[in-house]
């Protein structure tokens, strides 16, 4: 007697294929958004494949502002500090004060070798309804600006690393507060 082949579930036959398409070299991503497209190239350093998915993405959705966003990383990432620049300061023109874009046009600037401004304009950073963000941003450019000798690239790690920091605290009140509710 002849053993059958196994019987594959859906989902187990979809993900078959799908390694089989990939082994072959076909893209299996095209269902993907341009965005999700654009996130998967920036993240693997296909900075200008990123840009062409995000660009696509942007004439599907022209008013989105996370689009211009991950356009701006892309650029800071790439170390073009003036494509950087010009994108943060059309998403200020057309969403004044947002955050990410002032926090990346104040990196950007330093990128570009205007570090002195770039810090003192951090020092006045805004994030109205994060007040760590802000606080350990302004409080890290304030240091920094006590150490003009300090390389771009390690002023740069400083200020993403004091976000980060800011944005644990923030997170840390956050499930505090809500934690007091629950009581």
């Amino acid at each position: 007697m002849r053993a059958s082949a196994p019987r594959l579930s859906i989902p187990a036959a979809l993900l078959l294929a799908a390694l089989t398409l990939s082994a072959l070299g076909l893209p299996v991503l095209s269902g993907c958004s341009p965005a999700v497209r654009g996130s998967m190239a920036l993240s693997s350093g296909d900075y200008n494949l990123a840009l062409a998915h995000y660009q696509e993405a942007l004439r599907q959705d022209p008013g989105s502002v996370y689009l211009r966003l991950r356009i701006g990383l892309t650029y800071f990432t790439m170390g073009d500090y003036a494509s950087a620049e010009a994108t943060y300061q059309d998403i200020l023109a057309r969403s004044p004060g947002q955050p990410d874009a002032l926090f990346y046009l104040g990196l950007s600037r330093i990128g570009k070798g205007e570090r002195k401004t770039a810090l003192e304009e951090l020092t006045r950073f805004n994030w109205s309804d994060k007040f760590y963000h802000q606080k350990f941003v302004r409080e890290e450019a304030e240091r920094l600006l006590r150490h003009p000798d300090m390389p771009a690239a390690e002023t740069t790690r400083r200020l993403l690393d004091a976000l980060e920091e800011g944005r644990k605290e923030q997170l840390q009140l956050e499930r505090d507060m809500f934690m007091g509710l629950d009581r």
